[in-house]
């Protein structure tokens, strides 16, 4: 079966490749200024001032350069991650409280100084792989003091799981929110998810039995509180006693979290936790193919209500995370439908998210075809869905030839 699939899947990979080093990698290159990046650009690669600098941007940026000098070893690549590491620690890293603060005004002071556990997790799979790739033991340190941070202020004791938003000082906020189009819940599943991949990526670069045990939990609870009882989706937004706050969903999330669970499980080495998370990784792919994919482009929808018709949208990095998750459930099942689910989504990208003018790829389009009005590069889009995506489809390519 996959003997007959290796001249395609050595064309993907080639294309794979050819958009990540000529495209992908060096637009963001633009956003570096002397001390800082640029906060945001719009769809032509104007800058848009009025836009904060965020801390996902910045610490999304440290890890697909350290990523990409790791596995490639370019100087311009080490110096991009080098200068991202720089912004976080001087102007995002909170010397007083810890952790690191949300977004920061163009003169570099805080613009919102709350404490997103979803940030502090990105800045800890960031400074793990910086580490990983240059070996500057000031970067594990951060990463491993912001794992005791978050064990120390954001897990609750009671009924188990990391909370969402804190003050600089790292009280609990009484309105918990991620994003502005998320829920205000004080427990969700995206926050959860990428803490998974943060540990999980510290543990693989640096075991320890702290990070190892924190790890196991938090896999536990997301196949036993997060993972819908009744179909392979996530509940997305929970109360302080796991209640579900919201019937959305989001086969984006869905398929990301296939392939992300598993990884860490593999990475945890437990024979057991592997065989449940291969079976919860194949059967969320096979509820996104199902009821996530639209049948006319092939692309992964954006999040709907079931019953109430799907979004007119669909955004850029669903498209990254769907074809990583159905080639890994390809690799789990050798089932050749995953693999062309996988490839029919990078022709979807191909034909409408790549920006073969101005570079990178477009946040997203409409239904009749329109891009969307959405910024190139800012705050919520930065390098790692799509950089991510050529890196590891091209691993995992390699790896089944």
């Amino acid at each position: 079966m996959k003997t007959q699939s290796l001249p395609p899947l050595r064309t993907f990979r080639q294309e794979l490749k050819t958009e990540l080093f000529e495209n992908i990698l060096p637009y963001w290159d633009r956003l570096r200024t002397t001390h800082s990046f640029i906060s945001a650009l719009d769809s032509a690669n104007q800058p848009m001032p009025e836009t904060p600098l965020g801390l996902i941007m910045v610490s999304r940026l440290l890890w697909t350069y350290s990523r990409a000098y790791s596995l490639h070893g370019k100087r311009q690549y080490r110096e991009l991650a080098d200068h991202a590491k720089h912004v976080l620690r001087m102007r995002f890293c909170d010397t007083e409280n810890g952790g690191y603060y949300w977004s920061l005004q163009h003169d570099g002071q805080p613009w919102e100084s709350k404490k997103q556990c979803y940030g502090q997790a990105f800045c800890i799979y960031a400074f793990s792989e910086h580490f990983a790739a240059t070996g500057d033991v000031d970067s594990l340190d951060r990463a491993r003091s912001l794992f005791a941070l978050l064990e120390t202020k954001a897990w609750d004791p009671k009924e188990g799981g990391y909370l969402e938003t804190f003050e600089p000082d790292w009280t609990p906020m009484q309105k918990m929110r991620l994003g502005d189009g998320d829920l205000e819940a004080p427990k969700t599943m995206n926050n959860h998810l990428h803490i998974i991949e943060a540990f999980a990526n510290l543990q693989k670069i640096s075991p320890s039995p702290e990070v190892e045990a924190a790890l196991r939990r938090v896999l536990r609870l997301t196949a036993d509180r997060i993972i819908l009882p009744d179909t392979a989706r996530f509940g997305l937004f929970y109360d302080m006693n796991w209640k579900l706050l919201d019937s959305v969903i989001s086969p984006g999330h869905d398929i990301e979290g296939s392939w992300l669970l598993f990884e860490a499980a593999e990475i945890l080495g437990d024979s057991e936790l592997e065989k449940e998370f291969k079976q919860r990784a194949l059967d969320m792919a096979d509820c996104v193919l199902q009821t996530g994919i639209d049948p006319d482009d092939h692309a992964v929808r954006d999040e709907f209500h079931e019953g109430q018709g799907y979004a007119d949208t669909k955004c850029w990095w669903p498209q990254a995370e769907g074809m990583v998750g159905f080639f890994n459930a390809y690799q789990l099942s050798g089932y050749v439908r995953y693999l062309e689910a996988s490839q029919k989504i990078w022709d979807y990208i191909k034909g409408n998210l790549i920006d073969r003018v101005n570079g990178e790829w477009l946040w997203g389009r409409h239904a009749d075809g329109r891009p969307m009005n959405n910024e190139k590069a800012g705050p919520w889009k930065s390098s790692y869905h799509n950089a991510r995506a050529c890196f590891e489809l091209m691993e995992r390519i390699q790896r089944v030839k």
